[in-house]
């Protein structure tokens, strides 16, 4: 996203990243074979990427990510993808710069 997200931390610390402002968290991943994703700064301690089957009946896979500032490619593995940003200060709200290339 070229305008930094603003990230709602839960009670728990976990906060589903904004990707797409249309259709909201989670993005369609048709036609393509790989993601790379970059975060800017944050008080998140982990990226997890969920990808496979989401909207409905769910059948999906955890992928966790450092929060290192470095790009990270993962093949595609299904039709669908969220961004979850873990280990944030509970009940708190930032604005996170963040990169997902589809490819």
């Amino acid at each position: 996203m070229d305008t930094p997200a603003t990230i709602k931390y839960s009670q728990s610390g976990q906060a589903q990243v904004p990707l797409d402002p249309a259709t909201g968290s989670i993005i369609k991943l048709h036609g393509y074979e790989k993601i790379s994703i970059r975060i800017g700064t944050t008080k998140a301690k982990q990226v997890t990427v969920n990808m496979g089957k989401i909207s409905g009946a769910t059948l999906s896979q955890f992928f966790n990510l450092p929060v290192d500032q470095k790009i990270h490619t993962l093949n595609v593995v299904g039709p669908e993808m969220v961004l979850w940003l873990m280990g944030g200060p509970a009940n708190t709200e930032e604005k996170v710069q963040l990169w997902v290339y589809l490819h």
